[in-house]
């Protein structure tokens, strides 16, 4: 088999994340013959098909995913060190959804250079690890560490994590004894947060707190709460004026929770990625 030819393979990466010919044509400032055609010479060299076509999206074969885990990171580095930072392509981030809403996006906000062309996801813990890997995106954060050789790992903010309740809520567990059949509103990836909330301030013998809803995102939680229909554990950072919300203590030490920045071991970091990690942990920011 003839190795296909560096621009072929970056195309191929473009597709793949672009689900569209359409689409890759305009990230790659060419013509969408000449991105077909490109595609058709490198599924030509491996001998089999890449894609299929399924309504207006292309569907990646089992080869074509195989490829990308292989080639998405070494594409985009090849990219970054043959044409400098690029300024005209986005900073792609993927971070946890409520350190992303409440604390990267403000501080991306505050640059124009980064606001100016930017691309910013909210998958899971997990989700931001495998994006980083494969070479998705530029850098990743997430509240859960990992041990992987392809990823490096760095604490860039600490968030403190707190019970909130309405007012009725509040009062009822700051004056009893027994704190079991609490109503809790849970959301994704909570579980991890919930879990260490209560080993933190009960030990072993968690009391019994069951879930009486569930979301995605943190607002609806904060909203169910501050109506008085159960008790949640978030970071702190997320509760902002206009809601009536409490916070609940039991004179224990605050339980702080570690952001990490992902990266990929090796990978070329990009000057945007600089800025954005200085504004991080900067004056403002949340490591100590």
């Amino acid at each position: 088999m003839d190795f296909p030819e560096l621009p072929f393979l970056r195309t191929f990466v473009t597709v793949y994340e672009a689900r569209s010919i359409t689409a890759a044509s305009a990230r790659l400032h060419r013509t969408q013959p000449t991105v077909s055609y490109q595609l058709r010479r490198l599924e030509e060299a491996l001998g089999a098909p890449l894609f299929e076509r399924r309504s207006a999206r292309l569907v990646p074969t089992p080869v074509a995913a195989r490829l990308f885990r292989f080639l998405g990171g070494f594409a985009r580095d090849l990219q970054a060190v043959l044409q400098g930072d690029e300024e005209g392509r986005p900073l792609e981030i993927a971070a946890v959804s409520g350190f992303g809403r409440y604390v990267l996006f403000p501080r991306v906000l505050e640059s124009e250079r980064l606001r100016r062309a930017l691309t910013l996801r909210y998958p899971s813990a997990e989700g931001v690890f495998r994006q980083v890997l494969e070479g998705q995106v530029d850098v990743g954060f997430s509240f859960r560490a990992t041990v992987h050789p392809g990823l490096v790992l760095e604490p860039v903010y600490e968030e403190k994590l707190v019970l909130v309740a309405g007012p009725a809520w509040a009062r009822r567990l700051r004056v009893q004894a027994d704190f079991q059949d609490v109503p809790l509103v849970t959301y994704d990836e909570g579980d991890y947060v919930v879990g260490r909330w209560l080993g933190h301030h009960f030990g072993r013998r968690h009391p019994r707190w069951y879930s009486t809803a569930h979301f995605e995102e943190l607002e609806e939680v904060l909203e169910l709460v501050a109506r008085g229909q159960g008790v949640a554990v978030v970071p702190d950072f997320c509760i902002t004026q206009g809601r009536a919300l409490r916070v609940v203590g039991w004179g224990k030490a605050a339980l702080t929770n570690t952001v990490y920045v992902v990266q990929r071991a090796h990978a070329p970091v990009r000057p945007a990625v600089v800025e954005l990690l200085g504004r991080l942990r900067g004056p403002g920011g949340g490591t100590t």
